[in-house]
């Protein structure tokens, strides 16, 4: 299917990627040295878009595109003349894992996270910088969550200024592996292992096989979807923040082979116009049913208020609560306790 929010090809079934992961950022027998820059110190080269490109594979280090866009940046008048690499932003690579050298970077592979950027700036690097896939404008602080907080909360969002924001972690557990797409605009941005390990645990306890599971706030979709995959007969997705939801539909059907699942029925709205013209849409109240999958497992996904939530549950082996990080979960965790036989806080 193409990418829902550029119509491109950012989006592909995780089998693909899986395949090419490994190779995907690995530097050709033909490619230039690491340049090692020091990304904190001021940085005067003047790098363009073909400086250090392979002429074998065609694609360049990370702190080359970063010194690309930085010239972008100086030449507007924006940053002065002695900034430094590490001034530019957060670069979160397409297919994000845990890289154990440094990026070789091909055409739209990077999402671009800046603090100081304008819509113009942000159209001329992504005509320029063939890597840059999008140019998203931070706003609050890097400690403030995207998404909502809870249903009584404002949401908060960055500002995606040019191309797109989809991008995808890749989720590696002792039970199998993962594509998590998400709009890195919308959602909260996050990889974090301590997650992972929990699903684990209750893996290698036995809890998930032929276990019913909540993902009472799931994001995207990453630990109820790893529940399916390590055995679970029945998932429930649920989340209060429609973009998130969007993104957890879209990662079933991504994943729908590993996950051994189809789906049957969405009935989600569309987010664009709704984002646009009613703001009540986006925040979920009472749980309604947005997509359902059918296989090895069932798979319920649901858009509503975890506070709510066990008006449609009536019952669950293992309630999975992961909340913000300055968000207490212990109302959360009290509620679900209703209709889960166990409640793991995340």
């Amino acid at each position: 299917m193409n990418c829902p929010t550029c119509s491109g090809d950012c989006v592909r079934p995780a089998e693909e990627i899986l395949n090419e992961l490994f190779q995907m950022y690995m530097a050709c027998g033909s490619c230039p040295p690491d340049p090692l820059f020091n990304k904190s110190a001021p940085f005067y080269e003047n790098i363009e878009s073909s400086t250090g490109r392979c002429t074998k594979c065609g694609k360049r280090h990370l702190d080359l595109v970063i010194g690309n866009v930085l010239a972008i940046l100086k030449e507007s008048g924006l940053f002065p003349r002695d900034a430094a690499l590490r001034e530019v932003g957060t670069p979160l690579i397409a297919f994000g894992y845990q890289i154990p050298y440094p990026p070789r970077l091909g055409d739209k592979s990077l999402v671009l996270i800046m603090d100081s950027v304008t819509r113009e700036l942000a159209d001329k690097i992504i005509s320029d910088v063939p890597e840059v896939k999008g140019v998203v404008k931070r706003t609050g602080p890097p400690s403030k969550s995207i998404g909502i907080l809870d249903t009584d909360s404002a949401p908060h969002t960055y500002e995606l200024l040019s191309g797109c924001d989809m991008r995808c972690d890749v989720v590696f557990s002792t039970f199998g592996e993962l594509c998590i797409y998400k709009n890195q605009s919308k959602v909260h941005i996050e990889f974090n292992n301590t997650k992972i390990n929990k699903i684990e645990a209750l893996y290698l306890n036995g809890e998930l096989d032929n276990a019913v599971i909540v993902d009472g706030l799931c994001g995207p979709g990453m630990l109820g979807l790893l529940s399916t995959l390590g055995g679970a007969k029945k998932v429930i997705l649920n989340d209060a923040w429609l973009p998130a939801i969007q993104n957890a539909i879209l990662n079933i059907r991504m994943n729908s082979g590993a996950l051994g699942v189809r789906i049957e029925t969405e009935e989600a709205e569309e987010a664009e116009e709704a984002e646009e013209a009613d703001r009540s849409k986006l925040i979920g109240g009472e749980p309604v049913l947005v997509a359902k999958a059918k296989g090895r497992t069932e798979i319920f996904v649901y858009h509503g208020d975890i506070r709510a939530l066990g008006k449609e549950v009536k019952g669950c082996d293992i309630c999975l609560v992961d909340t913000f990080p300055s968000v207490n979960p212990a109302e959360h965790a009290a509620l679900c306790r209703d209709f889960a036989r166990k409640v793991v806080i995340i």
